[in-house]
């Protein structure tokens, strides 16, 4: 795979991870258990997918000596996560509703 495809693939993987993160992180402050569960699921698991990825384009530009590839899969990574987490925030106020709400008892 490419780096501009792996890049590509961090950059997806990375807006999905951290929607899922933001999904577990206000379900955590809800007042349902099992919404938390399904949140709690997706969030770890795309987290360790996200990790396979990062891991197989860092590796090999760290042991090749190529630090440019390192900088510019830290700047994807860090552009996508951080616009997952507000897209995922700016949804979930919308749709909220019941127990699901943060600070629901």
């Amino acid at each position: 795979m490419t780096f501009f495809l792996m890049l590509c693939t961090i950059a997806v993987v990375g807006f999905v991870q951290n929607m899922a993160f933001t999904w577990v992180s206000r379900s955590r402050n809800s007042g349902d258990p099992e919404y938390h569960r399904k949140a709690a699921y997706c969030s770890n698991s795309i987290w360790f997918l996200c990790q396979v990825f990062i891991l197989a384009t860092v590796w090999p530009a760290v042991t090749s000596g190529e630090f440019w590839k390192v900088a510019v899969t830290m700047l994807v990574y860090a552009a996508a996560t951080s616009e997952g987490s507000v897209f995922q925030m700016r949804r979930m106020l919308k749709t909220e509703t019941g127990k699901r709400r943060v600070g629901a008892q």
